[in-house]
């Protein structure tokens, strides 16, 4: 059982490789406001403020339309903000479901909801709730876990229900096993940090241990997932030549230049010329964070689109 993003599923789209170049999946940000306050994240706040909004039904309804005809397979909702407290997040998963685009779900799962997406990713990262508080800025592990369960008596066996660790250490690990190994989840993944030009692990370089205690876990459980940024660490590009394969959209439409960079808006879905304003946007590499989920798209990529000697001979 794998998690829904991996290494290699690019190759998956050699039309478009060779070709069109036009966006797989989108990313989209239902909301701008968050219920948990995670300390690393600029969209923790527990209360509206003056600029706190939400994607409206009728306008998801509009960019989705538009998404589709522009070459989009599947949607994540995700964020930004927590989606499943969006205003018409219930609205907004029917019709999805109602129109049978695939779509999966990242959360924080605070709140139970009754949704059949192909997949539903609990970012947990804690074995109880002090843990969850250190982490996550509330006491709400208790609740997400009741949640899980609850969930998993709910769903279907088409959507994939799974918990998620980011892990700084072994102890860690260990720790977020052994309390969440009972839950009735189909898959474990464990990732790695993703920092700023890939500078937590300028600072903590052993990441063997952590990598062999995942590879440990994994021989008695294959419901656990060793997330292939593991693979990535350290490797960097002068370009993201990768980044058409994904479009990323704010609550207001605002296409970002990815999902990792809120601050760079590019155009608005609606744009006729979106895609070739996506075409020729740059980023500054040096403040990407590393890795990230087209780290290995790129890695795929440079090699297809590189010059190499002697091509003609497999």
């Amino acid at each position: 059982m794998s998690d829904a993003i991996n290494s290699g599923k690019i190759l998956k789209y050699i039309d478009r490789i060779n070709d069109n170049h036009a966006p797989i999946t989108a990313d989209i940000f239902l909301d701008n406001y968050c219920n948990n306050k995670c300390g690393y994240c600029t969209y923790r706040r527990w209360e509206f403020s003056s600029d706190a909004y939400s994607m409206p039904i009728d306008d998801f309804v509009r960019y989705a339309v538009r998404l589709r005809e522009l070459g989009v397979q599947g949607f994540i909702l995700t964020g930004g903000g927590e989606p499943t407290i969006a205003k018409d997040f219930g609205d907004i998963t029917k019709w999805l479901e109602d129109t049978g685009i695939p779509y999966g779900i990242n959360t924080n799962f605070n709140r139970f909801v009754e949704i059949n997406p192909d997949y539903l990713k609990v970012s947990l990262d804690a074995w109880d709730e002090d843990s969850y508080e250190a982490k996550r800025g509330v006491r709400a592990y208790k609740t997400v876990i009741e949640n899980i369960c609850e969930y998993a008596q709910y769903k279907t066996n088409a959507t994939r229900l799974g918990i998620q660790l980011l892990a700084k250490n072994t102890e860690e690990v260990d720790r977020f096993y052994e309390a969440n190994m009972n839950l009735p989840v189909d898959y474990i993944v464990i990732r790695p940090v993703e920092s700023t030009d890939g500078e937590y692990y300028h600072k903590h370089p052993d990441t063997k241990s952590i990598t062999d205690k995942i590879d440990a876990i994994k021989k008695n459980d294959d419901r656990v997932i060793k997330n292939f940024k593991w693979n990535m660490l350290g490797i960097q590009f002068d370009s993201c030549i990768g980044q058409w394969s994904q479009i990323a959209l704010n609550e207001h439409g605002e296409v970002m230049y990815c999902c990792h960079k809120p601050y760079q808006i590019i155009g608005h879905i609606m744009d006729d010329d979106i895609l070739e304003k996506k075409r020729l946007a740059h980023t500054d590499m040096s403040m990407c964070d590393v890795p990230c989920r087209l780290t290995s798209t790129n890695h795929i990529l440079s090699q297809v689109y590189g010059e190499q000697a002697n091509k003609e001979f497999i």
